[in-house]
């Protein structure tokens, strides 16, 4: 099989033999995919999945558990609001220290809130939390 790019002399050419060896359509379809998640995200920045820290919601038998990612979060950064049946997590990952360029960035960082709907109510007055090792573990105990 010959290679479709060594000849290719101007945008024509190059275009005829991409389409000689079926990889034009192939490379249309990838761009219009990506046109199309570009579109759906400006539209609604939660469509490609949860915004924030990524979070497990458990079902301990008396209590919802959720556990949630905030590596490099100090606990001092961290606030915890429960609305109802709305469990708002909101915190700072720190950012990048002065005087250094980033090459490339890969982990988040700066002010993020995650909310999440609980399947039932709870006792607010006996919610607790910790953090240990970059994961905040919430105890939500149901009302009766």
């Amino acid at each position: 099989m010959s290679d479709p790019f060594r000849d290719a002399t101007d945008a024509e050419t190059a275009g005829y033999e991409l389409e000689a060896h079926g990889i034009h359509a192939d490379l249309s379809d990838l761009i219009e995919v990506k046109r199309r998640i570009d579109a759906l995200s400006a539209h609604d920045p939660d469509a490609l999945g949860p915004a924030g820290p990524r979070a497990d919601l458990l079902d301990a038998g008396d209590a919802w558990q959720l556990r949630m990612e905030v590596p490099g979060v100090d606990q001092s950064q961290l606030e915890l609001a429960l609305q109802g049946r709305e469990l708002v997590v909101a915190g700072i990952r720190e950012t990048v220290e002065d005087g250094v360029r980033p090459v490339f960035t890969e982990r988040p960082n700066g002010p993020f809130q995650r909310q999440v709907r609980l399947p039932g109510p709870v006792e607010a007055d006996a919610v607790t939390a910790h953090l240990r090792g970059g994961l905040l573990v919430v105890h939500l105990p149901k009302r009766a």
